[in-house]
């Protein structure tokens, strides 16, 4: 399950993060999924460049 990846990543990495609950998590993880989606499609503006790597940092997703 991706939110028990999750959780091995936040005790890895996640010193300083929120930690985010299960709900939490799947809310971010669809709203990075959708964002990625439409950077398939067209380059995202500064904004939604911005908020993927928020993402990506409350996801850890990427060891920032």
């Amino acid at each position: 399950e991706e939110y028990t990846e999750y959780l091995e990543r936040y005790e890895l990495y996640g010193a300083g993060r929120p930690r985010l609950n299960p709900t939490e998590f799947d809310r971010l993880d669809d709203e990075l999924l959708d964002l990625l989606a439409q950077e398939m499609e067209h380059k995202l503006d500064d904004d939604q460049i911005i908020r993927v790597k928020e993402l990506e940092y409350l996801l850890l997703d990427s060891e920032q």
